[in-house]
């Protein structure tokens, strides 16, 4: 009776300490992949997008988000986890495309635009779908006047190759 009941503490002690393991490690995974994204301002920008055609490109289409008289097409997605050391501000949000959704959600201020730590000078913008990261990656966005121009690049950012950027 005695080796039975010893039996079964060790085996629920294992399970506890494995248990105990998973837990520690799926939250330090979770907290590291999560930044703590910044609120949206009072002030948010309520982005529009357009689009933009290169005719060079075979006529390659990308979507425009304009920024402080900047205008920005997608360049990147995520390298690595960005950390909330990594995001300078939020500056506001899409509003959904009426072309992609059936029709414009203007109240719908899940896709937000941020600036970044590393880039003071903004030629960057990172778009990212707060409500969930699963199969909704980190976008990065370029200004089109850095084209051809040697820029810090933040290292956290993973080229697409599109040809405009070559």
């Amino acid at each position: 009776m005695r080796k039975k009941v010893g039996k079964i503490i060790v085996f629920v002690g294992i399970v506890l300490i494995l248990l105990g393991s998973f837990l520690f490690v799926y939250t330090r995974f979770r907290n590291n992949t999560r930044a703590k994204y910044p609120e949206l301002p009072d002030d948010a920008i309520a982005f529009r997008t357009t689009s933009f055609v290169d005719t060079e490109d075979d006529g390659a289409g990308y979507q425009i988000i304009e920024y402080s008289g900047r205008k920005y097409i997608p360049y990147g997605t995520i390298k690595r986890v960005v950390k909330e050391s990594d995001i300078n501000k939020c500056i506001g949000y899409v509003i959904q495309d009426e072309n992609v959704t059936s029709m414009p959600d203007e109240n719908n201020k899940n896709t937000r635009i941020y600036t970044l730590t590393e880039d003071p000078d903004n030629n960057f913008l990172m778009s990212f779908y707060i409500v969930s990261n699963f199969m909704n990656p980190h976008i990065f966005y370029r200004a089109i006047d850095t084209k051809g121009e040697d820029i810090s690049i933040p290292s956290y950012i993973h080229s697409l190759d599109y040809n405009y950027w070559k």
